[in-house]
């Protein structure tokens, strides 16, 4: 790597440098712009906190730093116990303020003692030659790098070295270690052989560190642009198998009958570079560290098979709520969204194995719900054959499956769907409290859905839970009762009548007549009372009106000859906002000579709007009849003219 040493010069002759420059030399005090930052520069990284340090307490240049920027334009905030300052400035910048010191170590402990001390004594504590540079920030020798253990070499040189006895470096602070790692997967640098050898002689120390702070670490390896190379550093030094020993025993292969099976350690780190180059999201990359963790627990020998894995993905979805709480990653969101990548990884590799069929990719869409990308992409990630047929072949099935998955969705809307019936509908109609027989309806509604038995809809789902209630032996409330109910609407008020199969009556307040008859005809009791039936008409019937609904999702109960059957199914299929003639619909019905008959049907329908009988006019373009009225019939259809050609 070359590097620019003018380059340094010109970054630091900025006004933020020459400013705390100037206010040390008025204070007559030694100030170095020091660690990360300068590094930063030379690798012409971003970096937006910047670290000094002075000769002499850092809080008082602090203070003096804020003052000379004003009241209103920079934040102090002090660290006695530390004895660090920061001070924002109003443009964003962070600078953080520190006296050079010097540490020593109890072995029982990472926490130093102490005392004040030199810039060298300052730089001799700092982890890595890279971190240990310094530019000055006095007018006398005002950018001046003093880099007394060859940073500057090291960073040409690509090459991760602590600036004292490494073994000294790690036994005093043994997150060093997670943070030589980290570095050299975030910069892709290599641990100097010297430095390398001490992790793997200190890799017990690692055990006083907290889980909160190797943590830390990790997630940076986590976000770095290959993170394989720190879990594998972390492998070959000793400290994966003190900080995650699940990963770390998936290394190794096992021969029985002369048959092996592949190495999982490094199949794993495999699959987590291939999700790192499709995505950023760390927790992505979590679920593909740790989606084979169940394999050597389902490690088996089978005679006939080789060596089998089964189930390695249930039992590592189990695993990770553990592994997250023993590493003090978060127990929240984060966690469950790994937990369900690892537990649902091979159910697309197994669609591609046994074949496509709706109702599999219905199962993964409902289960996946909006991670459903998210899996496909860790799954995808996990063919790593060497076997580039095999391969190509899993990727090309792969693609028929995420075609699959794009196509049902569009048509079943079941990714992240809830039943059309909920439990409480559910209790509500058959008079049940919270029970075992409520959740078996309720689950029942959702694998007819899942199977393709029945459609994603309520007019679907409504007599399939009496069906399933009935083989029960659950009768609803209802039962032998006609229930009506009042809605009032912009075109009048509306009686809104249903059995418990669907509903029979929506029609004028002068629909009682019509109740009666209706009543007689299926030996029913007339009750006015609401119902969770009645309930959702009253909904889509208001949004509706509203504009805000163009079809209906309700299970209606029509009785009548097979022919108005037949005309009554053609005019719910009639688009919102379109018309058609009575000879059009009854050509639709399969008798073009029926127009007559299809006008009466018309007439006698007694579920207007929603069996929309008033998009139905006479061939001279006049409006024909209609239940509720010409002016109701022409109210309605003035209704939907702003929606004409719009679809439901």
């Amino acid at each position: 790597m070359e590097i620019d040493r003018d380059k340094i010069l010109e970054h630091v002759d900025k006004a933020v440098f020459r400013t705390v420059g100037s206010v040390a030399d008025e204070m007559q005090r030694e100030c170095y712009v020091v660690g990360g930052y300068v590094r930063d520069i030379i690798l012409e990284r971003p970096s937006k906190d910047i670290d000094f340090v002075t000769v002499g307490s850092g809080i008082e240049v602090a203070r003096a730093v804020a003052a000379h920027y004003g009241k209103g334009k920079a934040h102090l905030s002090v660290f006695k116990t530390y004895g660090t300052a920061q001070v924002k400035t109003r443009d964003g910048m962070e600078l953080e303020f520190v006296g050079a010191r010097k540490e020593s170590y109890r072995r029982e402990s990472r926490n130093p003692i102490v005392e004040d001390g030199t810039l060298r004594d300052d730089q001799l504590r700092r982890d890595f030659t890279i971190n240990a540079m310094a530019i000055s920030l006095n007018a006398a020798t005002y950018g001046q790098l003093l880099d007394p253990f060859d940073g500057m070499g090291d960073l040409e040189s690509r090459i991760i070295r602590t600036p004292l006895n490494p073994d000294i470096t790690f036994s005093d602070d043994p997150l060093r270690m997670m943070r030589a790692v980290r570095f050299a997967t975030q910069l892709q640098f290599d641990i100097y052989p010297e430095t390398l050898d001490a992790i793997k002689r200190n890799a017990g120390r690692i055990d006083i560190i907290t889980h909160e702070r190797i943590a830390e670490e990790m997630m940076k390896i986590m976000r770095s642009p290959q993170p394989s190379r720190g879990f594998m550093l972390m492998s070959e030094t000793g400290l994966l198998h003190r900080i995650f020993p699940e990963l770390n025993a998936l290394r190794g292969v096992d021969n029985s009958h002369g048959r092996t099976h592949k190495d999982n350690f490094l199949h794993t780190l495999q699959v987590l570079d291939n999700v790192a180059a499709a995505s950023s999201n760390e927790w992505l990359r979590w679920a593909a560290l740790m989606h084979d963790i169940g394999k050597p627990v389902c490690k088996r020998w089978d005679d006939q098979l080789g060596w089998t894995f089964h189930n390695h993905n249930f039992v590592g979805e189990k695993m990770v709520p553990k592994v997250f709480a023993r590493l003090r990653l978060p127990l929240n969101e984060h966690m469950k969204y790994v937990k369900k990548l690892v537990g649902l990884h091979m159910r697309p590799i197994a669609l591609v194995e046994d074949g496509v069929t709706d109702s599999a990719v219905r199962r993964l869409l409902f289960d996946a719900g909006d991670d459903i990308d998210d899996l496909m992409t860790l799954c995808k990630a996990d063919i790593t054959s060497k076997n580039q047929e095999k391969v190509k072949r899993f990727r090309d099935n792969f693609d028929l499956v995420k075609r699959k998955l794009v196509d049902i969705e569009e048509k079943d809307r079941v990714r992240n769907f809830q039943p059309p019936v909920d439990g409480a509908e559910i209790m509500t109609t058959f008079g049940l409290a919270p029970s075992l027989p409520v959740g078996q309806i309720k689950d029942a509604i959702k694998d007819a859905i899942l199977d393709g038995a029945i459609d994603n809809s309520y007019r679907a789902a409504h007599p399939f839970m009496m069906e399933r209630a009935a083989t029960l032996g659950i009768k609803p409330v209802n039962e032998g009762r006609l229930c009506y109910s009042t809605l009032n609407s912009p075109v009048g008020a509306i009686t809104i009548a249903c059995t418990t199969q669907g509903i029979v009556l929506i029609d004028t307040e002068s629909a009682h007549e019509m109740l009666s008859k209706i009543g007689k005809s299926l030996r029913l009791e007339i009750v006015e009372a609401g119902t969770p039936l009645i309930d959702r008409c009253k909904q889509q019937l208001e949004q509706y009106f509203a504009g805000e609904r163009k079809d209906f999702d309700l299970p209606c109960q029509m009785v009548g000859t097979d022919f108005a059957m037949r005309v009554w199914r053609e005019m719910s299929a009639i688009p919102y906002g379109e018309t058609i003639t009575y000879s059009q619909l009854a050509q639709r019905a399969g008798s073009p000579r029926g127009q007559r008959a299809a006008a009466q049907a018309c007439h006698t329908n007694k579920l207007m709007i929603v069996v929309p009988c008033h998009r139905v006019v006479a061939s001279d373009g006049s409006l024909g009849g209609f239940r509720g009225g010409i002016e109701m019939k022409e109210a309605l259809i003035k209704l939907e003219t702003p929606f004409k050609g719009a679809n439901g």
